[in-house]
């Protein structure tokens, strides 16, 4: 008997037939994608304070541990949730349902480990990150959330092809990018909020986010690159210039990676570091999702222009 999680196989690069394509369809429904997003963006997010606790660049404080942690429970924990309760647009957790199954699936384990080192962390934080004990349980947070992107990214793709798996987000670099860009921008915002230094221009933090974010804009290349693959197999270049999808596709982009590169360059200070830092992070989350439901819109009518 096949586990849940396991999506029926795809014939082909190009979905004719409409089985085929119906996990593909999944992946770009409006509830998925929402769900998806912020999950990503909480595992970003815990990637990259384990990351600062590891290395020991965090300032010290609980609430600079605490409000991070508790920002990306919430977004982790929207899935699952949303599951315990019989949401019809969520009826499992990375392949698990808790109310059917007793045990979860081997994804949802994988997810489950991530808990482990976040209540590590909210225990170990007492005002000094240097702890050695604060350090590695930092360490375990962001392997633990890696892994778990890599992971469920390859179970939710599994069945499709490279090129389809590539539109739908389903590769683990593409998801493991936009999760890293988005979870650092909410991190931007804690300790923004936290912290009334004024900004650096030269941060390395905003070095490095702006870097990830260049990266973003080749996956994202990437993405288009797959999309006209299957635009011209499928001979329906014109009904998709005739849509006006690039005058979307640069619009959202503009949301999701475009303005909060301009305020990490702006480096705001003062009362407006916190609001400019609010509104990158919800910037790139609102974003990422109508890049993900236009690359849906499109793929839809792809295949029903092949149907």
């Amino acid at each position: 008997m096949a586990e849940p999680n396991e999506a029926p196989p795809v014939a082909s690069a190009l979905p004719g037939q409409s089985d085929a394509a119906e996990p593909a369809r999944a992946l770009f429904s409006l509830p998925t994608v929402v769900v998806q997003t912020a999950s990503a963006t909480g595992y970003g997010l815990w990637m990259v304070l384990g990351t600062a606790l590891a290395l020991g660049t965090y300032p010290n404080g609980r609430g600079d541990v605490l409000v991070p942690l508790s920002i990306g429970l919430v977004f982790v924990g929207a899935g699952l949730l949303a599951a315990c309760l019989r949401l019809p647009f969520a009826p499992d957790w990375h392949g698990w349902n808790p109310v059917k199954r007793m045990m979860p699936t081997l994804e949802g384990m994988i997810a489950m480990v991530n808990f482990l080192p976040m209540l590590a962390l909210a225990g170990l934080a007492r005002g000094g990150n240097d702890f050695w004990a604060t350090r590695l349980a930092g360490a375990a947070l962001m392997v633990c959330s890696l892994a778990t992107l890599i992971h469920t990214t390859r179970s939710a793709s599994r069945g499709l092809s490279g090129t389809v798996a590539s539109v739908a987000y389903g590769l683990p670099l593409g998801r493991t990018i936009a999760a890293l860009f988005a979870g650092g921008l909410w991190f931007w915002l804690c300790v923004a909020l936290q912290d009334d230094a004024p900004a650096d221009p030269l941060d390395p933090w905003r070095l490095v986010l702006l870097a990830v974010a260049l990266a973003l804009g080749l996956v994202e290349g990437m993405r288009w690159r797959a999309l006209r693959q299957l635009i011209e197999a499928g001979r329906t270049e014109r009904s998709f210039r005739h849509g006006g999808l690039l005058g979307w596709r640069l619009a959202v982009a503009t949301l999701s990676v475009g303005l909060p590169c301009v305020f990490l360059i702006a480096h705001p200070a003062g009362p407006t570091h916190p609001l400019a830092a609010g509104l990158a992070a919800l910037s790139c989350v609102v974003g990422q999702c109508l890049e993900q439901r236009l690359y849906g819109r499109a793929y839809a009518s792809l295949t029903a222009g092949m149907t």
